[in-house]
């Protein structure tokens, strides 16, 4: 039962309900009680004025969720970090030998399955 009157209007309430929405979406991914994250996404949507969009909840929850240390994670599932990427995921282009293999090693490999074939064919 609520103890103060609503005197915000529809649209505000729907917002409000979307906000929240899109938050606990959020935070269901990770993994923590489910009383930790509704006190978390209560505590964001608190700090938030009524007319709030989804995408300020989630700028307002980043800072309050939780550090979780490397340590905590088992030695055969590592946290991933950027250094862990692959740099065409990253946007760097690739240099050098590495660079030149990865772009044109796929022809290499095509160029010598043709010669293994031709050769193949042309034995007695």
């Amino acid at each position: 039962m609520p103890t103060s009157p609503d005197t915000g209007t529809a649209k505000s309430s729907s917002c409000r309900e979307q906000t929240a929405r899109r938050l606990l979406i959020y935070l269901e991914r990770f993994p923590m009680s489910t009383e930790d994250r509704l006190e978390l996404a209560l505590e964001v949507l608190r700090s938030l004025p009524v007319d709030s969009t989804p995408d300020q909840a989630l700028a307002a929850l980043w800072p309050r969720l939780p550090q979780v240390a490397p340590d905590a994670f088992p030695p055969a599932y590592p946290c991933i970090k950027r250094g862990h990427m692959p740099s065409q995921y990253l946007g760097r282009p690739r240099t050098g030998f590495i660079g030149f293999a990865a772009r044109w090693g796929w022809l290499l490999f095509i160029i010598m399955l043709l010669g293994l074939t031709l050769l193949l064919n042309n034995m007695p």
